[in-house]
């Protein structure tokens, strides 16, 4: 994956697990990234990383009003991550979207339901996953980290990695508006992360981090291409992966 490779998690996990996981505290910690590439567009990793995979897609089916506008600009991921993958099942528990992502889809791989339910979503239940891909789904829940706990404790055994996208607090765009004393957000939103605090949160939650990039969410000019290769950090979205198998090493 190309962005930011948070490195300190990769090579020195054993200095810095300690603040993910609670164990020490440092008011002012400074994490430092290593530049590993261009950033790229998130669309684009994320079909890599799911390229020929058994791929989970939880809130799979965006806002009702942008589903149909996104399917016919081939925009819509869901769609895109069906034909690149081996197999992929979505499953949003926004009943409304899933009907009309069936109708105007035409996929038959969507289901409704809730992760975070003790009664088990039975496409979801009888298979096995190389990912479970929560595709800017984490800023929309009240507690992010109940949610991925819960998830986790129901669904843990049958994935291997779990990635997560979330918007980056530290975006160009917030910074601009910081001088304008605007904030320009989604009003669905409940919060922005930066890499560390999506890691402390998925680490609560049971999971390993085991990399994460910086991402755009549009198509970048070459003056957007330049700065973000000076600073990743300005990027708009953070791309997260992760593995619940090995967080209770580090702790």
């Amino acid at each position: 994956m190309a962005g930011i490779s948070m490195a300190v998690i990769l090579k020195e996990f054993s200095n810095i697990a300690p603040y993910l996981v609670g164990s020490r505290f440092d008011e002012n910690l400074t994490v430092r990234y290593l530049k590993n590439g261009p950033v790229r567009h998130r669309t684009d990793v994320l079909l890599d990383i799911c390229r020929n995979k058994r791929v989970l897609h939880v809130g799979c089916c965006d806002h009702v009003p942008l589903i149909k506008h996104k399917i016919d600009n081939r925009d819509w991921l869901h769609g895109l991550i069906t034909e690149c993958s081996e197999y992929t099942i979505g499953v949003d528990i926004d009943v409304n979207a899933v009907s009309e992502a069936l109708r105007i889809s035409g996929l038959e791989n969507i289901f409704a339901g809730d992760i975070t339910s003790a009664d088990a979503v039975e496409p979801i239940r009888s298979r096995q996953f190389d990912i479970a891909l929560f595709g800017e789904v984490v800023e929309h829940i009240s507690n992010p980290v109940a949610f991925l706990q819960r998830f986790r404790e129901n669904y843990g055994d049958i994935i291997e990695q779990i990635v997560i996208t979330v918007p980056n607090a530290l975006r160009a765009g917030n910074v601009r508006g910081a001088f304008r004393n605007t904030e320009t957000i989604n009003s669905d939103h409940r919060f922005f992360f930066t890499p560390y605090t999506i890691a402390k949160v998925a680490c609560d939650a049971g999971f390993t981090p085991e990399e994460i990039s910086m991402a755009t969410f549009t198509k970048a000019g070459w003056l957007k291409t330049m700065i973000l290769n000076r600073a990743p950090l300005l990027a708009e979205d953070i791309i997260f992966v992760g593995s619940h198998k090995f967080v209770g090493s580090h702790k």
